[in-house]
């Protein structure tokens, strides 16, 4: 009777995790907050190390290196199938499942590669340490180029990731500042909407190099209302940087204002007709410059995403001289 209520017990406890693993997944999933991906690994870690720790002893491969090469792998893997999902608009409903059989290939994948590896023409199993016909080389030789392709891998990965991190900090600080609609609009459609269509779907827009162009920009938003540009750059964000990006209701408030005693409100004032390339790109450029002082004074309060900027990003970029201490 003990026994069935210390299972009963173990199984509503794992429920719990089950269950919380979830609810931190879809945060992270429409959050991409990097703090609720280290407590959604370390949580999964927790439930599935009993499962790499009994597979890595099964075979005869259970050593720290073995350990540390699975939870590496495992939280590549996961971190790739939060982003596919996102990218996919596809939330997983038994994400926390799912989980269960990265941890067992994972483990398996590492079993392998302490262990042997196949010869596919003969269907015999060979050590890595067997010296290849040539004898110059082994296969462990084979499997260290292999493994050394994966880490530049993971690293330009890394790389990605602070950008992709550091993007989407600028955007979040773009929508949330308190400055009017057509500036906003001018940073967006003048810096961001064109490297995301050309990153999203290899559409040709700005010169290679280039960061911004008023006259791209002048030219997209030709004709159209702020009102209208404010809807369409709104589903822009949504659908090709983060579903969680809006321009709030303080955007639309000042819409309304009218531009002149008695005259048109601001929503219905043709962009372009009002704002020339030049007053795009001086909008462009200065604003730009006050979002990213804004951003730095974010990231020097998370030391963590400090070092990632000191890391990989290059010297010569705005962000990387005002964490450092420049200007």
């Amino acid at each position: 009777m003990e026994k069935k209520r210390n299972t009963t017990q173990a199984k509503t406890y794992n429920q719990e995790k089950f269950e919380k693993v979830q609810e931190i997944y879809e945060e992270y999933y429409f959050s991409n907050d990097e703090r609720l991906f280290i407590q959604l690994v370390e949580l999964t870690d927790s439930i599935y190390a009993s499962l790499v720790r009994r597979l890595l002893k099964q075979n005869k491969c259970y050593d720290e290196d073995s350990k540390h090469t699975v939870k590496q792998e495992v939280h590549l893997a996961i971190w790739k199938k939060i982003c596919k999902s996102r990218e996919d608009g596809k939330l997983d409903v038994e994400f926390s499942r799912y989980c269960k059989g990265i941890y067992h290939h994972k483990a398996i994948d590492v079993v392998r590669s302490r262990k042997s590896i196949v010869d596919k023409d003969k269907g015999e199993l060979i050590f890595l340490d067997a010296i290849l016909p040539d004898g110059n080389r082994s296969y462990a030789d084979i499997v260290e180029d292999k493994r050394f392709d994966l880490e530049r891998t993971a690293y330009i990965e890394d790389i990605n990731k602070v950008f992709e991190q550091l993007f989407l900090l600028y955007c979040r600080t773009l929508v949330s500042s308190n400055t009017e609609p057509q500036r906003k609009l001018a940073i967006f459609y003048a810096r961001i909407l064109p490297h995301v269509l050309h990153i999203n779907h290899e559409i040709k827009t700005i010169a290679e190099g280039k960061m911004a162009s008023a006259k791209w920009a002048f030219d997209y938003m030709k004709d159209k209302t702020i009102k209208v540009l404010g809807e369409e750059s709104e589903i822009e964000m949504k659908k090709f940087i983060s579903p969680t990006l809006s321009w709030g209701e303080e955007f639309w408030t000042q819409l309304e204002i009218p531009v002149a005693a008695g005259q048109v409100s601001l929503k219905d004032v043709i962009y372009t007709k009002e704002y020339d390339k030049r007053k795009i790109d001086y909008w462009s450029e200065n604003f730009h410059k006050s979002l990213v002082q804004e951003i730095h004074e974010i990231v020097i309060k998370d030391p963590k995403l400090v070092e990632s900027v000191m890391k990989y990003v290059p010297e010569n970029d705005k962000i990387y001289r005002l964490v450092k201490g420049g200007k």
